[in-house]
């Protein structure tokens, strides 16, 4: 069974169903900005609730395929994925989350970058650069 899902995991054309399923939760957060009639309201309802149940699949498929449990929350990315599918599962209808809901549905949208590794790479290659970058902005005012 584990070779299995650690192969589900490294199909391309599941990282690409998991890529879809973010781009669809984007533009799902996109719609609910406007003022939509309720029947799009409760519409857009059930398409958040598949896409929460999807997300918690593909967390549980990745976390499943790892050798090691335990080196799984080592990784940050993998972290970031868990509290934001985690966090996901908390009821906000009708409450003061409301607010917490939506952003975290839009960190959602940010997965993308723990689902790609080229995003990844850029994203900790702008993070390693960050102290570089103050001495590039003292430059600039000094010069300026």
């Amino acid at each position: 069974m584990y070779k299995s899902l650690k192969a589900l995991k490294e199909n391309k054309l599941f990282e690409f169903l998991v890529i879809s399923v973010i781009i669809i939760s984007a533009l799902e957060i996109g719609a609910k900005t406007f003022d939509l009639p309720e029947s799009f309201n409760s519409g857009t309802r059930i398409l958040d609730l598949l896409i929460t149940v999807f997300f918690v699949f593909e967390i549980s498929i990745r976390f499943l395929a790892d050798e090691d449990k335990r080196s799984f929350f080592k990784n940050g990315w993998n972290i970031f994925d868990s509290l934001v599918v985690a966090i996901s599962l908390i009821p906000t209808d009708n409450s003061e989350l409301v607010l917490l809901a939506r952003l975290v549905r839009i960190f959602r949208v940010l997965r993308m970058i723990s689902i790609v590794p080229e995003l990844r790479v850029l994203i900790n290659s702008l993070i390693k650069a960050l102290p570089q970058l103050g001495y590039v902005v003292l430059l600039m005012f000094i010069i300026l």
